[in-house]
C-alpha cells in the first residue's frame, strides 16, 4: 500500500465545511425491570445507548461514478465487490440494520463511464438494486472523465433539497476521450457537491486531486492495487457516515444501598470495581446496545424508594452530552418503624388479677406491616418495673404483651412501657408509653353498735347507750381512716382506724369533744346533734357519710 493510500485512511473522517454530513448523535434511558422488590431481593438494570450517525440524522445523496474502460477488464470484479460494500456500509449506518434498505432518506445512486457515461441506477434507497447494477457492469472502451463527472452531477442535480450531495469518482486511467473533466469537477462543487476521488493503480493524481473538494487528504485515495479498492471505500465510506461516536465511556455507580452482581453488555466491555461498572465501546454507528447487571439490595440499609443508580456519567471523543434518567425502586418489607398502642391508658387499680395490654405494630417505610419481626416489651419504670415479655409480629405485623397489675398501694403510679425492635442494621428502634394505675373508688364506711366498756353483749339496733364500732374498708388502700362529724356543728373528729370503738353521747347544749373511752371503748365522743361518719382512703378518696344516730338520753 503505498503512503498516499496510508496517509488518506489515517487522516480524519472530516469533510469540508460546506458539505459536511450532521454529526452523530446519541442518548441515553436508565430502566428498571420491577418497581417493587422486597427487603434483600433484586432488580435488574439496564442501562440503553440509541446511537444514530450522522447520515442517519441527516440525509445524503451520493453518487458512485465507476470507471468501466477497457482497462478495468482485471480490476472490475474487485471494483465490484469495493463498491457494493460501500453500500452496504451506507444501508446499515442508516438504520442499524443491513436490510437492503438504505433509510432516513439517503439514496445512493450508479454511474458508469467508457467512451461515454450512462446512468445505470438513478437515486433510490434500494440498495439490493443498487448493487445489481453494480454487478452488472463490463468493462471496455476509452475513458471520457467529463461525461462521468457532468453524468453524475446531472442526477445529483435533481436531488432533494435537504439532502447533502456527494460524488465518488472512481478511475484507473488518464482522460482518453472527452477533454479535460475539470471544469465539470468545478461546476460541481459549486453547485454543493462533495467530490471523492478514488485512482487505481497508475494515474495521474494531480488531475484528479483537481477534481476533488478540498482537502485532498480527506478526499483523495490512491488504491495501488485492486485489491486495495475495498479499504479505499471503506474509508470513504466512514467519511460519509459519521460515526455516532468513538472512544465512548460510561461509568455507572451503583448505590451503596445495593451489591451489584451479572455486568454484561451487548458491544464493548464491562469492567466491575465495587459497585462502579466502566463501560468502554470503541465506535457506535446506528444501534442500540445495552448494559445490564443485577443489583440486590442491603437489608441492613433500610427499605423506601431507593434510587439504584443515581449517577451515570458518558463521555466519547466528539463530547456528546448524554443524560439519563434516574428511576427509583421501591424497596418494601423493611421493619423501619414500630408504634405501640395504647398511647395512654388508665387503669383502676382495686380488682384483683387486673392486667394491661399493649399492641406494637412493625412497619417498613412505607407504613405496611412486617410479620415475623422480633419485639421485645419491657416495662421500664413504674410500680411494675422489671415486668419484660416478647413475641414475633403476626402478618398483620402486630404482637401483644400482657402484664398483671401490682396490688395494693404499691400498684398505684405510671408505667413506663418499651416495645423494642432491632433494625437489621443493629440499632433497636422503639416506642415508649404510659399506664396509670389510679384508685379513684372511695371506702365502705360502717358505723354499727357494738359492746360496752366491760365487753358486754352487744346492745339491740336501738343502742340506747350508745356504743359503737366504726370501720372502713378500701380496694387498694388497707388501712383507711375514719372520721366522725357532728351534724349539729363543723366538729370534726378522727381519723380513727377501721375498727375503733366509741361512745357516742348527745349532749345539745355541750361543746363537741373526744376523750379517751373505758375499758373495751377507744374513744367517748359527746356531740350536738346526731354523728356522720365517712372514710378517707391514702389516695383522698372520701367516702359519702353515713349516719350513726346518738340515742336519746335514758327516761
Amino acid at each position: 500500500m503505498t503512503a498516499v493510500l496510508l496517509a488518506a485512511l489515517a487522516a480524519p473522517l472530516a469533510t469540508t465545511t460546506g458539505a459536511a454530513a450532521a454529526d452523530g448523535s446519541v442518548t441515553g434511558t436508565k430502566t428498571l425491570g420491577a418497581t417493587d422488590i422486597a427487603c434483600g431481593g433484586s432488580v435488574p438494570v439496564t442501562v440503553t445507548l440509541d446511537a444514530r450517525t450522522g447520515i442517519a440524522g441527516a440525509p445524503v445523496d451520493v453518487e458512485l461514478v465507476l470507471d468501466r474502460s477497457g482497462s478495468m477488464q482485471d480490476a472490475i470484479d474487485e471494483l465490484k465487490t469495493a463498491a457494493k460494500s460501500f453500500v452496504d456500509i451506507l444501508d446499515e449506518a442508516t438504520d442499524g440494520s443491513l436490510d437492503g434498505v438504505i433509510a432516513n432518506g439517503s439514496r445512493v445512486g450508479v454511474v458508469s463511464f467508457s467512451d461515454n457515461a450512462s446512468v445505470d441506477a438513478g437515486l433510490t434507497s434500494d440498495a439490493n438494486a443498487v448493487k445489481a447494477a453494480i454487478d452488472a457492469l463490463a468493462a471496455n472502451g476509452l475513458t471520457n472523465h467529463s461525461a462521468a463527472i457532468s453524468t453524475g452531477q446531472s442526477q445529483l442535480a435533481g436531488s432533494l433539497p435537504g439532502n447533502a450531495k456527494k460524488m465518488i469518482v472512481m478511475t484507473d486511467g488518464q482522460t482518453t476521450v472527452g477533454g479535460d473533466a475539470s471544469d465539470d469537477a468545478l461546476a460541481a462543487r459549486a453547485a454543493g457537491t462533495e467530490i471523492f476521488g478514488i485512482g487505481l493503480g497508475t494515474v495521474d493524481a494531480d488531475e484528479i486531486r483537481d477534481w476533488t473538494s478540498d482537502p485532498d487528504a480527506t478526499h483523495y485515495y490512491q488504491a495501488p492495487t485492486p485489491a486495495q479498492l475495498q479499504e479505499v471505500f471503506e474509508a470513504i465510506g466512514a467519511a460519509i457516515v459519521v460515526p455516532a461516536a468513538t472512544g465512548v465511556t460510561v461509568v455507572d455507580t451503583v448505590s451503596p444501598q445495593f451489591s451489584v452482581s451479572g455486568a454484561a453488555a451487548s458491544k464493548g466491555a464491562v469492567a466491575q470495581n465495587g459497585n462502579q461498572l466502566t463501560w468502554t465501546i470503541d465506535q457506535l454507528g446506528t444501534e442500540t446496545v445495552t448494559l445490564t447487571f443485577t443489583a440486590t439490595h442491603l437489608a441492613a440499609t433500610g427499605g423506601g424508594p431507593l434510587p439504584v443508580n443515581p449517577t451515570v456519567a458518558y463521555t466519547d471523543a466528539e463530547g456528546h452530552v448524554v443524560t439519563f434518567g434516574n428511576p427509583a425502586v421501591n424497596v418494601r418489607g423493611c421493619a423501619a418503624a414500630i408504634d405501640v398502642e395504647p398511647e395512654h391508658a388508665v387503669n383502676e387499680l382495686g380488682t384483683p388479677g387486673q392486667t394491661h395490654t399493649v399492641t406494637a405494630t412493625v412497619t417498613d417505610d412505607f407504613g405496611d406491616p412486617v410479620p415475623n419481626t422480633p419485639v421485645d416489651f419491657s416495662v421500664l419504670s413504674g410500680p411494675n418495673a422489671g415486668a419484660a415479655g416478647n413475641g414475633s409480629t403476626s402478618g398483620a405485623g402486630a404482637v401483644d404483651f400482657t402484664y398483671p397489675g401490682a396490688q395494693g398501694l404499691a400498684g398505684l403510679g405510671t408505667d413506663s412501657i418499651r416495645g423494642c425492635f432491632t433494625h437489621a442494621a443493629g440499632h433497636q428502634v422503639c416506642d415508649d408509653v404510659l399506664k396509670d394505675w389510679v384508685d379513684t373508688t372511695p371506702p365502705v364506711v360502717t358505723c354499727a353498735p357494738t359492746t360496752n366498756p366491760s365487753g358486754g353483749t352487744t346492745p339491740p339496733a336501738t343502742n340506747e347507750d350508745g356504743f359503737f364500732v366504726i370501720s372502713a374498708t378500701d380496694a387498694v388502700d388497707p388501712n383507711p381512716q375514719v372520721f366522725v362529724s357532728d351534724s349539729a356543728s363543723p366538729a370534726v373528729f378522727g381519723g380513727f382506724p377501721s375498727g375503733t370503738r366509741i361512745k357516742l353521747v348527745q349532749a345539745p347544749g355541750a361543746t363537741p369533744n373526744q376523750k379517751p373511752g373505758v375499758g373495751a371503748v377507744d374513744w367517748r365522743i359527746t356531740l350536738k346533734g346526731d354523728a356522720l361518719v365517712h372514710g378517707v382512703d391514702s389516695s383522698g378518696n372520701q367516702s359519702a357519710p353515713v349516719s350513726c344516730l346518738v340515742p336519746p338520753p335514758p327516761k
